[in-house]
């Protein structure tokens, strides 16, 4: 029998979408094989454009250091030899797989080298992306400048501190060599034209000029008219002597090694911390040659004490190079100040003493330790015979070896050596000279006190703290820095005087290199640090070398700096 069952409306079974509606898991499947394929391509070339970017970077500056050095070799290297050495250079920096070099593009006047490279580059997804090779190159054109024209003044401590040791020789060996490298580089680099010139400086407690050359010279107070001239030798009338190169005289027939050592005394400020020369309106302009006298004493080869034969002195001088006993019409004072200034003991002097008791030789010349300056020269062989010569001994007084620094350059001081300043209106030769000062010291400026004698110091470049006539240095220092009294307040005026100095040569456009010398052993304070930093031109031309190596570094960073290649673009 047949069975039948209600299907009632709401329950009837709905008709069925097709599955393709219904199942979309083949949709994502497809979706993803269509655009699968564009997305390998572009991450395959985003693979090899990384790589290519990468290596086109270390190609430019393979290129551009390759360049560099090809601009410094002699203008005379023939083209050949110049490929040859771009293809070695780029070589050791690339490596020979696929290195394409082209011929270098030269033109001269001045010469500039093109140097162009390619790296030739497989792809990795090159199949996939079409791009078979990407071929990163590089150009880098470096010029060689028309060599230019400079006056350079080396401007060298050559005190006794410079003898001690750093890095197994003494400081001024290092320097020595950092300075005969220096005038081998100058001379033998394209950078710098046949009429370069270099002037050296040795300085301590004074700087020396060559005393057979400029015995007469015409800057020089020839007739004792400064008011400087007599500080220290007090003539009374009928007055014995001209000048101090009459007492020079009369000591060299005693002594040899007395005549005038070419020492000079600083001028009065603000003339010693500028560039002019004397003025006949101005007796002071003129230079008086640096005379230490004869301090109280007998001649002793030790400090001599004051007064003579006393058993209870009351002072000691560490200058005394004449007895002070002599008889006749020139006797010893009971006055330390009146027997130091007596001009007449040195009209006949006798019982004359050789003799160090600082290590430095007593004498008129105490103090004046260094060689004669060189003036501005392109003699190579001068040159490295100064430096050659140098000796450690003596003080140190920055300010009076930076001065005859300046004056080697200047155009309006006593030598009148240098070409116009780049500031003169006469702009043909302020275009084409360069003016550079470097300085070097190991130490910071010290003019030593005396507290057991009268005039409260050592004989100095600005004679002493009290000297025979009663005047001071005060004339001859900034008006802030007057009454010195000590060795610092000495100090702190002296550091014045360089610091206006450097400024006042800056102001004439000489671009000013310094170097502090300093060793763990002996090193320069921050004081003396922070003047050289500021006596710079800039941040980077200011060096502080901590050893032998590190001073001739310097030197090197100095020489290139000065003589900077190049690139073009």
């Amino acid at each position: 029998m047949a069975q039948w069952s209600i299907v009632r409306p709401d329950s009837a079974p709905k008709p069925r979408r097709p599955r393709f509606f219904h199942d979309r898991g083949g949709n994502v499947a497809l979706l993803f094989a269509f655009l699968s394929v564009p997305m390998l391509m572009l991450g395959g070339a985003a693979i090899d454009y990384g790589f290519a970017t990468r290596l086109e970077t270390k190609l430019q500056a393979a290129t551009d250091a390759t360049a560099l050095l090809l601009c410094q070799t002699p203008l005379a290297t023939p083209q050949a030899d110049l490929n040859t050495l771009a293809v070695t250079t780029m070589t050791g920096a690339m490596g020979t797989a696929n290195l394409v070099v082209d011929p270098l593009a030269i033109t001269n006047n001045p010469r500039k080298i093109t140097l162009t490279t390619h790296k030739l580059s497989t792809t990795f997804f090159g199949a996939l992306t079409g791009t078979k090779r990407i071929n990163p190159g590089a150009v880098a054109q470096c010029a060689t400048p028309l060599p230019k024209t400079f006056e350079i003044a080396l401007v060298l401590d050559n005190t006794g501190s410079m003898a001690e040791s750093s890095g197994g020789q003494s400081k001024l060996k290092a320097v020595q060599s950092a300075a005969a490298n220096f005038v081998d580089y100058v001379y033998t680099s394209a950078a710098f034209s046949s009429a370069t010139k270099i002037a050296i400086v040795p300085f301590a407690g004074a700087v020396a000029v060559d005393p057979t050359a400029y015995r007469y010279a015409s800057w020089i107070d020839l007739n004792g008219i400064s008011s400087y001239h007599w500080t220290n030798i007090v003539q009374s009338p009928p007055a014995p002597f001209k000048s101090r190169f009459d007492v020079f005289a009369k000591l060299q027939a005693v002594n040899r090694a007395w005549g005038w050592a070419g020492c000079l005394e600083t001028l009065s400020y603000p003339l010693n911390v500028q560039d002019g020369a004397p003025t006949a309106s101005n007796k002071d302009s003129y230079y008086v040659p640096l005379l230490a006298p004869d301090e109280p004493g007998d001649a002793s080869a030790q400090v001599a004490p004051f007064p003579v034969g006393s058993q209870n002195p009351t002072a000691y001088s560490y200058n005394s190079y004449l007895d002070d006993r002599t008889g006749g019409s020139c006797q010893n004072s009971n006055s330390y100040t009146t027997a130091l200034g007596q001009a007449c003991k040195y009209v006949n002097p006798t019982d004359a003493v050789s003799a160090s008791p600082l290590g430095i030789p007593n004498g008129p010349n105490f103090g004046c330790t260094t060689q004669p300056l060189q003036r501005l020269t392109n003699n190579t062989s001068t040159l490295k015979t100064l430096i050659s010569n140098m000796a450690p001994l003596g003080s140190t007084n920055i300010h009076e070896g930076f001065m005859w620094g300046w004056r080697t350059l200047s155009p309006n001081s006593v030598f009148a050596d240098g070409q116009p300043y780049a500031s003169s209106t006469n702009s043909s030769n302020a275009s084409t000279i360069n003016k550079v000062i470097i300085l070097m010291t190991d130490g910071t400026n010290s003019w030593s006190a005396n507290p057991y004698a009268p005039t409260g110091s050592l004989y100095f470049a600005a004679a002493y703290f009290k000297n025979a006539n009663g005047t001071t240095p005060n004339p001859r220092m900034p008006p802030k820095y007057q009454n010195i009294a000590d060795a610092n307040t000495a100090r702190s005026a002296l550091d014045a005087l360089t610091a206006e100095a450097c400024s006042n040569a800056k102001g004439v456009n000489i671009s000013i290199y310094t170097i502090g010398f300093s060793i763990p052993s002996d090193p320069i304070d921050a004081a003396g640090q922070t003047l050289l930093k500021n006596c710079a031109s800039s941040a980077d031309q200011y060096f502080l070398a901590n050893t032998s190596d590190d001073l001739i570094k310097a030197f090197q960073t100095i020489q290139a700096s000065i003589g900077a290649l190049r690139l073009t673009q």
